[in-house]
């Protein structure tokens, strides 16, 4: 968000050019409304000075009725980037500081940084979704002891949760040859899955940027998918200057044998 309207055109062009959804706020108030009714928000970019409440504030705001209960990640933009203000920003809560102008590359890595920490607070509320609570307990799984934040899983919640990633892991093995399988692979084929369900195709560029690794190491992990025929690649219709992926549909099928035999009845939306 940003209360100078190029500004705020110029940073959803960036965003949506490297392949997320973008919804903007011109000022912190429209964008707490935003956050707070849409649960899918997960990753909140905004500059520092803004009329009203501030950038500060607003991360604060963020820090005290959201992040306790739900993923949520922001980044921090201001053309005045002093030390004390990238403190401030970080105190606040901020995954990243990006000083104006911001350019294709600094968002793409900030977008990247984030998306990483927002998938590790997922696996975090997901991990508290799925604990047991103590016999005769009333709270929820993500109640907030009175220090705040979340519940510090266990050792034993940890082992057994680690314990149901390695079978995840392995029965992969039983639908996919696993030396494709390594870890940009797999994140491409399950962003692509969840488009293919959907009917939906994917921009190059947002596959690359779900793996969290560099541009060049995801786009080889692309090209291995293709040549395996797993993946197809073609020109968007709309736009010649970008390619789009969709999962061949021997290779969706594939995906969606694998999600059903790993379904365990757990609610997506308790995420």
């Amino acid at each position: 968000m940003d209360d100078d309207p190029l500004c705020l055109e110029e940073y959803a062009e960036l965003v949506e050019n490297l392949g997320y959804d973008c919804t903007v706020a011109a000022d912190a108030a429209q964008a707490l409304r935003l956050i707070a009714g849409d649960p899918a928000i997960g990753i909140v970019v905004t500059d520092l000075r803004m009329p009203g409440m501030d950038g500060l504030t607003l991360l604060d705001e963020l820090a005290h009725r959201f992040m306790p209960t739900r993923p949520l990640v922001a980044i921090v933009v201001t053309g005045n980037s002093t030390l004390e203000t990238a403190v401030s920003a970080m105190r606040s809560s901020a995954v990243d500081f990006l000083t104006k102008p911001v350019s294709l590359d600094g968002m793409s890595g900030a977008l990247r940084r984030a998306a990483l920490r927002w998938a590790r607070a997922v696996a975090h509320f997901k991990l508290l979704a799925l604990t047991p609570l103590p016999e005769g307990g009333e709270s929820s799984p993500t109640e907030l002891p009175s220090g705040g934040g979340p519940r510090t899983p266990t050792t034993e919640e940890l082992q057994a949760f680690a314990a149901r990633l390695m079978q995840h892991r392995q029965r992969r093995s039983k639908f996919f040859d696993p030396q494709i399988l390594s870890g940009p692979a797999w994140d491409i084929l399950l962003d692509l899955a969840v488009a293919g369900l959907k009917g939906e195709m994917v921009p190059t560029s947002s596959a690359c940027a779900s793996t969290q690794v560099p541009l060049s190491t995801a786009l080889r992990h692309v090209n291995q998918l293709v040549e395996a025929g797993l993946v197809r690649r073609e020109l968007d219709p709309g736009d010649r200057r970008r390619t789009l992926l969709q999962l061949e549909p021997h290779a969706l099928e594939l995906m969606s044998r694998y999600l059903a035999s790993s379904w365990d009845g757990v609610d997506p939306k308790s995420t």
